[in-house]
């Protein structure tokens, strides 16, 4: 009989409390409502505590009864379990040997022990054929730290089969012996009508395989698991180092751990080394100490759901305290504690008697009597041979309670603090024992703080005591979310886009926020997900809670589905709800505080409560299934106009609605792209462009390829930067598809897409390549937009290749030719402003050629056009270059001022190579122009900052950045360091052409050179660094060279070339290097 089934005047009667159905009934209450209750709902209809009691211990195991099996209509859903693979070792030979009747003995005996260890660890034996055994935890129903208990499970079958030989008349007693699998994950698990199954449990998943597999490589009475089982079962179970296994069937190979056997007690969870947002709860828990300190029996039950810290709380609390309490004990209750009476009690005794030599339990419980600490013992299971503890008097058992109370509460001569975690999980004993203890502190006046930590904020841990207090832990506010995020991520870059995307998630739960970030900071989720998967201590406390609802759950999932607050009448259409039963079963899901409902503007919006509920949910829907209720969903929402259609390319994408999706994702890409969201650009421009591989062929669906593949380039080389290898294949593709649809327009995109590869590549033949064949195609198609690009594109390759002349020509023309109402459409496809990359490459050219007031002009206009466009790309990159050209220029003003701008937008937009450059150029300029030399830690920060450039940008500018990091060297007093930089920045602009600083590093080399006190060499190499500057036209260079010049070797020819090299300069400006040539020739000498 199922709980729904039975009437409520029959369990009434059963649990003798039929007295209470008028009450009930006048609160329309009947048995799909009253299994939703929790011990406060019952406290608010006035039922006493025997009565609660009564009801909910009646109902649990009306509910373990129901939920002990799985019956056909438990439908396939995806759940995370771990499953057992149960073999017996020599069943082969041992069939020849004995008959059939006889092997059918000891197969029964192997299967009856079997089925007895699965219900005694609550798990399911969901298959025994033959001499193979299938168990299943976590399912039919979720149980608390189900992977733990099929390993125990494991071990309890091997102990057993070993204390229990199989006795047939006439043959030697046989032990039987076992290979054990165990594997953790997700797998599909019911029962899957009309797939001619029968009654025959649908199972399906890697974990399956995998724990077969295991179950070939466990050596012969041991067990082997898998790196999951082993990862949630580690702080119980003692392991063997890992074993590289590649297992038939399985494509990886992987670690293999076999048990060693049961941890005596739990290793302690690793708690945050930091509170954040808990200051209040601080407050009231120190106010409750003071209270205890001056002599109060204080108890105090912390509720709260998992993951929101309610350990970590105290812990904070306990390491605050100064000094710390003189006494303390702390009970931790596992989700197996009701296997084990008094275990916590029990593993306290034992983590306070561990390193004490020469302590007895005896002394520590202070037993009146060694009689009655040995018979506390035994009770406990301390001892060899604990059976005898079944054999207590009652008599035994009061006293050994008051032994124990005692003990908890102390003699009162000093304050002291109980804490009792997991209290949820807690045996009966246990529990009255709390109860029991904190009423015996109380008359007895003992100064104690007694603090129970509870998922349920329903039960009375403390029993009567009527000076306990409860503290609820609420989710966390979003800024101080925010700052939980931040220490997570521990300096690790994400978008804003990603951010909210965790937030929202987490909803305020420190667990999750710390899941999920920490792997997007090892990036093992992606950026933006519609569900996430949730911590398994979460999964487990929303799994055990969602196996409770009775009815609803199909209207849960649909809630699931739809993923936010959603109109009733919307819910209706796309899962027609019978009027009276629907009501219903929403009245029951709202009082249970699974749903909420609001009124809006005349309509009712319906939501599931909790982001992890509503995951976890989502998560157990199978496949089919979802698709369904999202193709349902789609239909619903698909002719509303106040529907986005990012929305309604979610449900068609996961309805597998091919056409659809491609419809509405390229869409929502688009629209994200214009608007510099480049995270959910990307997101929803890969789910266009996979959509449309699986159309047939068209010509219709390879221009939409066309324009997603464009999107996406535009994406990448925006975020990651155009020289990635996806930048270069998403053009070679942009190309290839224009190409075949005869799109002259978008195959001159995508040949400018290859060149700019191929420019920030530093593969400088190449781009000049395509920068001629873009130039060609466009002057032959008279398109003057191209003939723009291409002549930038043209200018661009000479100006890196240090033809400063034809790199100033080429650029200054394309710069001409913008228009920002015609070209600005092109900033979205290209991912940045042609105006800004032309003026800050030009303006590169400008300083380097002695035109330093045009340079600063050209360099300012690029980042205030970009502003005024509004496009964080070409912000960025905008600020990147003129960050450069300031460390270049070792020009300081305005720089951290226009770093910190770039940093942000950079950092908001998930912008790796700006946001690299942002953090280093200024930073180096800084210890360039500074008077005192660098110290040791900045120059560990340079390095690291180095480094994240470099990572970010391997390719371009790093003879430019070699120079800069020389000078630094050279100030700190590092000649071999500076030599070293120097030496690669040549290297690398003779392998990439990359020469228009090479003047400068000549530079740099002479006063090294000079450094040395190699007078001689350094005066070669400044001849010819001078000589290289004024061929390509790097008048700067060639007036910094003329001042070193002068600086070595004050005098009036050296005067003179100063003087000369001032005036080739087209403009001047006030900075470094202008200041540095009129100091000497003033006669100050500085430099």
């Amino acid at each position: 009989m199922t709980i729904a089934s039975m009437d409520l005047s029959e369990f009434l009667a059963q649990a003798d409390l039929l007295h209470l159905l008028d009450r009930l009934a006048s609160e329309d209450i009947d048995m799909t409502v009253l299994p939703l209750l929790n011990d406060g709902d019952l406290r608010e209809l006035g039922l006493s505590l025997g009565q609660r009691r009564k009801l909910l211990s009646g109902l649990k195991a009306l509910k373990d009864h129901a939920g002990s099996e799985p019956t056909t209509n438990n439908p396939v859903q995806l759940r995370r379990l771990s499953v057992m693979f149960c073999d017996m070792v020599g069943s082969t030979e041992l069939g020849e040997r004995l008959g059939i009747e006889d092997m059918q003995v000891v197969l029964q005996h192997y299967h009856d022990i079997a089925a007895k260890v699965a219900l005694r660890h609550e798990g399911h034996l969901a298959g025994a054929q033959g001499d193979g055994l299938v168990m299943l935890f976590g399912y039919p129903k979720v149980i608390e730290e189900f992977a733990e208990r099929c390993v125990i499970a494991a071990n309890d079958l091997q102990n057993r089969l070993a204390e229990a030989p199989v006795c047939i008349d006439g043959i030697d007693p046989l032990h039987i012996a076992t290979r054990i699998g165990v594997a953790s994950g997700q797998a599909a698990v019911g029962f899957r009508s009309g797939d001619g199954s029968g009654d025959q449990i649908h199972l399906v998943g890697p974990v399956v395989n995998r724990a077969a597999r295991l179950q070939t490589v466990a050596k012969p009475l041991s067990c082997a698991v898998d790196d999951r089982t082993r990862d949630l079962t580690h702080g119980s179970v003692a392991y063997a180092d890992a074993e590289r296994h590649s297992l038939k069937g399985l494509s990886d190979a992987l670690d293999v751990y076999h048990l060693l056997g049961l941890q005596t007690s739990r290793q302690r969870p690793v708690m945050p080394s930091q509170l954040v947002g808990r200051d209040a709860e601080l407050a009231t828990l120190s106010d409750m100490w003071t209270r205890a300190r001056n002599g109060a029996t204080v108890t105090l039950t912390v509720s709260g759901d998992a993951g929101l810290g309610k350990s970590t709380l105290v812990q904070g609390f306990l390491a605050s305290l100064v000094p710390p309490p003189a006494r303390q004990v702390h009970l931790r209750c596992s989700g197996m504690a009701a296997q084990s009476p008094l275990g916590p009690v029990a593993d306290a005794l034992l983590e306070q008697l561990d390193g004490q030599e020469g302590r007895t339990l005896s002394s520590l419980l202070n037993a009146p009597t060694p009689a009655l600490a040995d018979l506390a013992a035994r009770f406990l299971h301390l001892v060899d041979n604990p059976a005898e503890a079944a054999a207590a008097s009652t008599k035994d058992r009061d006293a050994i309670l008051d032994l124990l109370g005692t003990w908890l509460i102390g003699a009162g001569d000093v304050p002291g603090i109980v804490v009792f975690e997991n209290a949820q999980w807690a045996d009966d004993t246990t529990r009255a024992l709390m109860a029991f203890a904190a009423g015996k502190a109380r008359d007895k006046r003992v100064p104690i703080l007694m603090i129970a930590l509870s998922r349920d904020d329903g039960p009375d841990y403390w029993g009567t005591t009527p000076a306990q207090e409860r503290l609820v832990l609420q989710a966390l506010s979003r800024p101080d979310a925010e700052t939980v995020l931040d220490l997570d991520l521990a300096g690790v870059p994400v978008p804003e886009a990603v951010r909210q995307n965790i937030l929202y998630h987490a909803d305020g739960n420190p667990l999750m926020i710390g899941a999920l970030g920490q792997a997007q900071a090892r990036h093992e989720s992606p950026e933006v997900a519609d569900a996430v998967l949730v911590p398994h201590t979460i999964y487990e406390a929303v799994s055990k809670r969602l196996d409770s609802i009775l009815s609803g759950r199909d209207l849960m999932e649909a809630l699931a589905v739809f993923g936010e607050p959603t109109h009733l009448h919307v819910l209706n259409d796309a899962f027609p709800l019978d009027e009276e039963a629907g009501a219903t079963t929403l009245d029951a899901l709202e009082s249970a505080g699974m749903i909420e409902r609001r009124r809006v503007m005349g309509s009712d919006l319906v939501s599931i409560r909790h982001k992890a509920y509503r995951d976890v949910i989502y998560e157990q829907i199978d496949g089919p299934v979802r698709r369904k209720l999202h193709a349902a969903a789609f239909r619903a929402l698909q002719d509303d106009s106040q529907v986005q259609p990012e929305i309604l390319a979610k449900h068609a994408q996961a309805a597998r609605d091919w056409a659809n999706t491609s419809d509405y994702a390229l869409t929502t890409g688009e629209t994200f792209l214009k608007r510099s969201a480049l995270v959910e650009a990307g997101h929803f421009l890969e789910i266009a462009e996979a959509a449309l591989r699986r159309l047939p062929a068209s010509r219709d669906v390879a221009e939409r390829r066309l324009r997603a593949v464009t999107g996406l380039a535009s994406v990448e080389r925006s975020r990651f930067g155009i020289a990635t290898d996806r930048s270069g294949e998403l053009g070679q593709q942009a190309a290839d598809l224009a190409r075949t649809i005869g799109d002259g327009k978008a195959e001159l995109l995508a040949l400018n897409g290859l060149y700019s590869h191929a420019l920030v590549r530093a593969e400088y033949p190449k781009a000049e390549k395509h920068a001629k064949a873009l130039l060609e195609a466009a002057e032959r198609r008279q398109n003057k937009t191209f003939v723009m690009i291409g002549s930038r594109a043209t200018g661009a390759v000479a100006m890196h290749r240090g033809d400063h002349a034809t790199g100033r020509k080429w650029l200054e023309a394309a710069l001409e030719q913008y228009d920002v109402e015609t070209h600005l459409p092109l900033t979205h496809a290209h991912g940045y402003d042609h105006a800004e990359v032309t003026a800050a490459m030009f303006s590169l050219s400008l300083w380097i050629s002695g035109d330093l007031q045009r340079a600063w002009q050209v360099s300012a206009f690029a980042v205030e056009h970009s502003r005024e466009i509004d496009h964080a790309h070409s912000l960025a990159q905008a600020i990147s270059f003129r960050v450069m050209l300031g460390a270049l220029a070792r020009d300081g003003s305005d720089l951290d001022t226009v770093a910190a701008e770039g940093f942000r937008v950079s950092e908001k937009q998930g912008i790796s190579v700006m946001r690299a450059a942002a953090r280093l150029f200024p930073f180096a300029a800084t210890l360039c122009l500074r008077p005192m030399p660098p110290a040791l830690a900045e120059m560990a920060d340079l390095k690291q900052r180095v480094e994240d450039f470099r990572a970010a940008n391997p390719f371009n500018y790093g003879p430019l950045l070699a120079g800069v990091l020389a000078d630094v060297h050279l100030r700190a007093g590092n000649v071999d360091a500076a030599e070293a930089e120097l030496l690669d920045g040549m290297k690398t602009a003779a392998r990439t052409g990359e020469t228009w600083t090479s003047s400068e590093l000549l530079r740099m080399q002479a006063r090294v050179a000079a450094a040395r006190n190699d007078d001689a060499t350094a005066l070669g190499l400044r001849r010819e660094a001078l000589e290289y500057a004024m061929r390509t036209q790097a008048f700067t260079i060639a007036l910094r060279i003329s001042c070193d010049a002068a600086k070595a070797d004050p005098g009036p020819e050296t005067m003179r070339a100063v003087q000369h090299a001032l005036s080739r300069m087209v403009s001047l400006d006030d900075g470094w290097d202008v200041r540095r040539a009129r100091a000497l020739l003033d006669g100050a000498g500085t430099a």
